[in-house]
Parts: C-alpha cells; structure tokens; sequence
C-alpha cells in the first residue's frame, strides 16, 4: 500500500507541476506564462522519477506478464483526451507541454530499455500497440497500422543509436521548452555561412504597390486527395481521416460526409479536387506560374503503401498536367507523400528498403513535363531542386519535410540535415553573384513543426541573403496566414516574409481555398495577395451544382498597408497589437480559416488573438522575444 501511495502521490505532484503551464487568461499559447522556466526545471526532476516509476512497473508486467494495480493507475492517469488526437502538437495548450513530454520519457524510456534488453520485433509490436491502445493515443486498429508501418525503421534507429536517449528522443519530437534537449550530437552542426553579407541595421522595405505589369502567380497546397472518400459516409468517427468507405453510413445524418467535402477530419474528394484545378484555369487563364506546394496524399496514415500513394500523385499531377500544358508549375513534396508519412530518409541508413528513392524518382518524372532537365539530378538526390524561371528570377523548390519532427531519420543522424540546407546557401550564394532574384517553396512552414537546429540554420541562410530572397511560400498548417522573419540578433529588424498558401482540404474547419500572387517583373516582391474560397456547407446544399467560389479578400486593401515588405507587415503587426488594430486582428484570424462556419462558430477570444498574432512572429522554437514584445503591447 506505501508503494502505491507513493505513485499515486507522484502523479498527482506531477500534475501540479504541469498545471503550472497553464498561461494567464491574458496570455497566449505561444508565449511562456511568469515562473516557466523555473517550473520547467522542477520538471525535468519529475521526468526523472516518473520515467523510474514507469520502468519498475513495465520490467514488472513483462516478467509476470500480468500489469498490477500500479501500472494500471499510471497509465489511466496518463491517458491522453480523445480531443487531443487530432491537432498538430504546436496546436496543444502550454499547460500540455510538460504532461506529453513527462508521459513520452516515462512510457519511451521502457520501450527502449524492453529492445535494448533483447525483445524481438513481435513482443515490440505487441506491446507498443497495446500502449498506444491503452494510452488512448488512438483506436486499436489505427494503432496497429501506424506501428506496423513505422516499427523497422524505429528498431533500427534504436538498435544503431545506442546513445539515443528517452529525454532527447522525446525532446525532438516534442520540441518545446518543457521538454530539454541537451544531446550536442543534435545541435553541434551548423551551415558555413558566406562571410561577405551585411549587418542587419533596418527592416527591409520593399516595392510599394501593385502595378499593370505584375506578374501573376498562384499556389495551390494541401489538396489531400483521398480515394477512399464517400458522400454520406461517417464524418465523426474519430480517426485522422474520416468520411471513409470502411467507417460506414453514421445513423445520425449530421454526421454524413458532404459532397464537396466536410469540416471535420475528412480529407477531398476527387470531385472537389477537380473542381478547384478547373476553377483556377476558368479564372486564371492569365497566370504566369503555378507553385504547388505538397500534401497530395490523405491523412489515412495508418494504412498508406508506396503503390497507393504512387497512384494518387500520378492522378493529381496528370490533372495538373492537363490543365496546365504550358504554365509552368513549380511542384514540390509535403510530409504526406512519403511512405510511412512523415519519414524521409537522412544519412548513410544502408538499407534500400528504408529509402526514399522511389519517391524521388517518381517526382522527377512526373515533373519533368514543367522543368529544365537539369533539375532531376537533385530531385533524384533528395526532393529539392532549382531552376531560372527568367533572367533575373530564380525558384528554389525545398522538401524541408526532412525537418518535421515526425520523421524519425532525426534521431539516427541529425547532422545530415545540413545537406540540403547547405546546398541552399550555396545556390543563393551563386543568385546573389548573378544578380538574381529568388523565390523559395517549402512545404512546412520554418516556424511550424521544423526541428529547431534547422530553424537556427535556416534563420542564418535567410538572414544573409536576405537581398536576394524576395519572397517564401509555404503549405501544410491549411491555414491563411503568414510569418515574419526578424534578425536572430536584431530582433527589432525584419528581414523576410512568406505567405501561406491554405489547403485545398477542409480538413479541419476550415473552407477550402487557393491564392493569387501578385509580383513586381523587377524585384520580384509581392505586391498583393489574393484568397479565394468557397462556403463549404453552402457548397453541399446543392450538390449537383459546383461551389460558389469567390475572392474571399486582398490582403492590401483589407488591412490598408501600404507594401507587403518585411517592413510593411512589420508594421501592420505593431499595429495588430494595440487596441486600435484590434477588430483588423480579428479578421486575420477569419480569413485565417478561411471564413469557415464551423471555426467562426467556435469563435476567438483575445488569449486566441494573441495566440494569433504570436505565431506570425515566431520563428524559432524557443525564441519567444517578439511574442513577448507584442503581447506587452496587447491590452
């Protein structure tokens, strides 16, 4: 009974700890409430203890195959909320930071001692799954397929990491300041930077308006095609992707699957896919680029294989290939196209049943029809390519998926992520003598999800080149937004912007949407920015009728800036912040999920707003100096 007590009171201590995460009403998730991170430090002695509890109760249910009364009180009071499942982990609360991380070390840390001490690949699958299942990280049958998916390139990690650590494996995945990592082999690499760029000494201003002679670029991201989609089928079932054959027609008809597509977890259907490819042809014959910034492939990701991803790819770039024969569209990958999502592979792995290779060549072939045939040579190498649209202007297209604390390559050889962020550098080295222009695609969003030493590094790269890049462009979060960069050591100065392009998907509350660039002939630099959308739930009240697509705002005329430069949105966020700018904050946020019922339902308080309004300026995992700054400003 002692024993059990003393569980029990570390639990319950534990969560007293974590409840101090918790932010102020006043304050937003991005930004560390008062004494963070002096109850992170308590914390990192909690990790420790409970990862011990653990341990002790997981050698003693694998050797008397039974789990005691301990056990199960630990794992039922570590049970994650159903709610939880769905959002990306930037999207949890702060006061969850230290709970997911202090849970990941405790259960983490067993698994890793049980294959360390010689379990086979059946008694880690059976017993991971059991976890996940009784952790309630999802329902059995998905679990069993993300482990069968993901189980062989994580033994190997951790059969060739004997270093690996549960406090750095989790430290990464996590990647928030509850959770420390303090393993050199993660962040003792670094970019060799050029040395003749200038100090940073003022934001950088730009081309102040649109004109006549702008050219014309849209971005289409995140379609997230789903073959499996069915009109009527179970929009509410609980899983990553819903409105599925399998999952079945709900008895309640709310909770049938739109035509059009549906704001709960459900990816598009091919009509809606259709549909919105065909619209930009109808409405933007006159386009001069197409950047397609990734995320073809559904969210099923317990259940995708290499010939079903194959055959979505090839279906939705066949129909971008249709329907753009002779404008260019400059293609990239997103997390979901790799096979098992999320994981691409980094380093010297030597083993060709790991690889990634089927995915490059598959995108070098079926880009090939858009770009010059010296671009396959780094598609094939690892996703990532340039090409000269025109004298003068310049694309770099990134598969910085490599970065997404999901792809468990991180954790075998971390230092391999400075490839292709050197071979960044260098081609901007190579723009700047050639007096080129550049703009870069990336798929994830630098402040969204990226390990935190490639943010560090890429920071630096844009920094020094901050003359030459005159636009970024992002998908992934299926959101409307857009992020300022400022100088890692001037901090008051803004060197960069890049905009996001939303989703196709409505997946989740959100409408679906594509944007319109406009784009000085002469610096390159975004001179207006155009969204256009349609009401989903109006959309599938007629069925048999295409959507009501329509220009939903132009970010110029809407927030009355007067240039779309680092400077120009530097100071719309200063006056996001004041009370003055508050009502325009509040529209941000609308058309940041894109007019959608079911987000302007659930409503934004002000702790949302800031919340908001910090994620424009945060970069860095960890860096929170323009949160701070902003919200001392916000009343």
């Amino acid at each position: 009974m002692k024993k059990v007590g003393a569980s029990f009171a570390l639990l319950v201590a534990l969560v007293a700890v974590v409840a101090l995460l918790q932010p102020a009403p006043t304050i937003a998730d991005r930004l560390r409430p008062k004494g963070y991170k002096q109850t992170v430090q308590k914390l990192q002695k909690f990790y420790v203890e409970f990862e011990a509890e653990v341990s002790r109760e997981f050698r003693r249910w694998k050797h008397e195959g039974v789990m005691s009364p301990r056990f199960r009180e630990i794992i039922a009071s570590s049970r994650i909320g159903t709610h939880e499942r769905a959002p990306e982990l930037r999207e949890l609360p702060t006061a969850r930071e230290g709970a997911f991380c202090g849970i990941c070390r405790g259960f983490g840390g067993s698994v890793l001692e049980l294959r360390r001490g010689g379990a086979s690949r059946e008694e880690m699958y059976n017993t991971t799954v059991e976890l996940c299942t009784l952790l309630n990280v999802q329902e059995e049958h998905i679990c069993r397929g993300l482990i069968e998916l993901n189980i062989d390139p994580l033994l190997y990690i951790v059969d060739n990491r004997p270093q690996l650590s549960s406090g750095s494996l989790c430290a990464v995945v996590f990647q928030s300041d509850a959770c420390i990592l303090d393993d050199p082999v993660f962040s003792d690499w670094a970019v060799d930077i050029d040395p003749n760029g200038t100090p940073v000494t003022a934001s950088k201003s730009g081309t102040p308006q649109r004109g006549p002679n702008d050219l014309k670029i849209v971005q289409l991201t995140d379609l997230h095609y789903d073959p499996n989609y069915r009109t009527g089928y179970n929009a509410d079932c609980g899983a990553p992707a819903c409105c599925r054959e399998s999952q079945g027609i709900p008895e309640d008809p709310a909770a049938a699957a739109g035509h059009w597509g549906d704001y709960r977890a459900c990816d598009t259907p091919w009509n809606a896919v259709e549909d919105l490819i065909d619209r930009v042809v109808e409405d933007h014959s006159d386009a001069d680029f197409v950047y397609h910034t990734g995320d073809i492939i559904d969210h099923g990701i317990w259940e995708t294989s290499i010939g079903y991803n194959v055959r979505s790819i090839a279906q939705v770039i066949d129909k971008l290939r249709e329907a753009f024969p002779d404008t260019p569209v400059y293609n990239i990958l997103g997390n979901h196209e790799a096979h098992p999502t999320n994981v691409y592979a980094l380093g010297d792995i030597g083993r060709n049943d790991f690889s990634t290779n089927w995915l490059y060549h598959l995108s070098a072939d079926l880009w090939s029809h858009w770009l010059p045939r010296a671009t396959a040579q780094t598609i094939r190498l690892g996703g990532y390519y340039t090409a000269l649209v025109r004298p003068g202007f310049r694309v770099v297209a990134l598969n910085n998926n490599d970065c997404y604390t999901f792809n468990w390559w991180i954790l075998y050889q971390p230092d391999a992520l400075v490839t292709q962020l050197q071979w960044l550098h260098d081609v901007l080295l190579q723009a700047e003598r050639a007096g080129e222009k550049v703009h870069i695609l990336a798929h994830l969003p630098i402040s969204s999800d990226c390990f935190s030493v490639w943010q560090r590094e890429y920071r630096r790269i844009l920094e020094r080149f901050r003359d030459t890049v005159s636009g970024q462009f992002h998908g992934h979060t299926h959101k409307d937004e857009f992020n300022v960069f400022y100088g890692a050591e001037q901090p008051e100065f803004a060197v960069g912007v890049a905009w996001n392009g939303g989703s196709g998907t409505a997946h989740t509350n959100v409408n679906p949407n594509y944007v319109v660039y406009y784009v000085n002939p002469e610096t390159y630099e975004v001179t207006d920015f155009e969204s256009y959308a349609y009401n989903l739930t109006e959309a599938n009240l007629t069925p048999d009728e295409r959507p009501d697509w329509f220009r939903m705002y132009s970010f110029p005329e809407e927030f009355g800036v007067s240039d779309l430069s680092p400077a120009g949105m530097d100071e719309l966020i200063q006056r996001l912040a004041t009370p003055i700018g508050r009502e325009d904050l509040r529209r941000y946020w609308e058309f940041k999920v894109k007019l959608a019922d079911a987000s302007l339902a659930n409503g934004c308080s002000d702790t949302c707003l800031l919340n908001h309004l910090c994620e424009i300026v945060t970069n860095e995992s960890g860096d929170d100096r323009k949160c701070q700054e902003l919200s001392d400003m916000f009343e």
